[in-house]
């Protein structure tokens, strides 16, 4: 067998690491001696989800207890944050999918680079389409939506690509059936979940909106009620939703003074004032803040004062009213910055993490840590729309894939009449499908352990 040599601190637990066999006097200590105690303790000392990924490929029994939930629990607590692999950005002025820019910690680290190696951060498993508009990434998924009648998440370590065809306005299952054309998808959000997600969809018809949303664990839409008098302006198609994942928070900028805010936990809207010292300013540049959620999933606010301070605000609930309102957590003056003489803007917040954007610098795009503020990466993509990419967790090999996702075959999925939208392929399409599928899953799993 193999010798394993290990300048690794002892196992926490005194365990034994062979079954009995002591009167042996060619005893040897191999992989398949070890214990599953010894096994956990090896894997909760790797540095993060694309190690643990790596290493639970070695065989199936570490798969085993890589995958299993208490695991997993154990090794979030140790490692709450997923390494960024890059940025996906896309100019929303082209027709074309977004373009991936990857960090510098993939060319040093060697497990985010077998990671970026064994992916398809070209998109080259989606159809060549000038209709695909990238809408949202969250958690390693992409949500892109093609025309106005579906979506697709697609995971670009996995492969795994699921189609969701949107309900259409005479759909059977809306309370309230609509003429074709009468009401408009205008924002699409993605909310993501322990290997499952959420899709959420507003829809607007004149002055009022109403969300759906969509779940992968039941593969069905829910479509909840008008909300009237919300007066959205007439770019608001245009507008990029801020997103407290964690917290189920979508927000909207709807004036000067305030935001606009959906709950999924209730599927509700309402207006949160923003904090007054920002409100009162005579001018308000687009990038002035940005509102998403620290690592901890705490609804946060960023906001740039001037050109080099930075102000953090948490979203509590007031006692009385059930309201919400921002409460300023710290303020701290950026001394990098400060070095580039330039004016920068909140580009969005995600995850404990922070992009601001300088159009005039030879780096677009910079990428705070919200904790201490400090740079954790910068990138070169000049006037685009663009969102940080992490490694998934769990990770794609960790997670079985449900009956509604699988490696680059598109799946649609029961809705009302969606599937007469999609002709049946044949049988011997099937089979040629099932093969390539089967064997492309096979080819991701051999680059995961280059």
């Amino acid at each position: 067998g193999r010798r394993i040599l290990s300048s690794a601190a002892p196992p926490r637990r005194a365990t034994r690491l062979m079954e009995p066999s002591e009167t042996s006097p060619a005893a040897t200590t191999t992989i398949d001696s070890l214990k599953d105690d010894n096994i956990e303790d090896i894997l909760l000392r790797l540095p993060s989800p694309a190690s643990l990924a790596r290493a639970a490929l070695a065989s199936r029994r570490w798969r085993g207890i890589a995958s299993s939930s208490p695991f997993l629990r154990r090794f979030r607590e140790l490692h709450p944050r997923s390494p960024i692999l890059g940025l996906f950005a896309s100019q929303p002025d082209l027709q074309q999918l977004p373009i991936f820019h990857p960090a510098a910690a993939v060319r040093s680290d060697p497990d985010l680079k077998a990671a970026a190696r064994g992916g398809d951060f070209l998109l080259t498993r989606l159809e060549d389409d000038p209709a695909w508009r990238f809408r949202d990434c969250r958690n390693g998924r992409l949500l892109l939506c093609r025309g106005g009648d579906s979506l697709s998440l697609y995971d670009p370590v996995s492969h795994r690509h699921v189609a969701v065809p949107r309900p259409r306005n005479d759909e059977p299952l809306l309370p309230v059936p609509l003429p074709p054309g009468a009401a408009e998808y205008i924002w699409d959000c993605l909310l993501d979940g322990h290997g499952e997600f959420r899709v959420v969809t507003v829809q607007r018809d004149g002055q009022r909106l109403r969300a759906m949303e969509y779940a992968s664990r039941t593969a069905e839409w829910g479509i909840h009620p008008w909300v009237d008098g919300i007066r959205m302006p007439a770019h608001a198609q245009s507008m990029r939703p801020m997103l407290a994942a964690a917290a189920g928070l979508i927000f909207w900028r709807y004036d000067r003074n305030s935001s606009l805010l959906l709950d999924t936990s209730t599927m509700a809207f309402s207006i949160v004032p923003l904090p007054v010292a920002i409100a009162t300013q005579t001018m308000m540049p687009p990038g002035a803040y940005a509102i998403g959620d620290t690592e901890e999933g705490v609804c946060c606010l960023l906001h740039i004062v001037g050109r080099t301070t930075l102000q953090v605000w948490l979203l509590k609930k007031n006692d009385g009213d059930g309201g919400h309102a921002w409460e300023l957590e710290k303020q701290s003056h950026i001394g990098w910055l400060d070095s580039f003489n330039r004016r920068f803007g909140v580009h969005m917040v995600a995850a404990g993490m922070a992009i601001v954007y300088c159009m005039s610098c030879k780096f677009s795009h910079f990428v705070i840590d919200l904790k201490d503020l400090s740079l954790m990466e910068k990138f070169r993509c000049h006037r685009t729309m663009a969102y940080p990419f992490q490694m998934p967790w769990p990770p794609a090999a960790l997670v079985p894939t449900s009956p509604c996702e699988r490696p680059t075959t598109p799946q649609t999925y029961a809705c009302g009449d969606a599937q007469n939208q999609h002709e049946a392929p044949s049988s011997s399409r099937k089979r040629k499908s099932n093969d390539e599928a089967a064997n492309l899953n096979k080819e991701g799993d051999q680059l995961l352990c280059v």
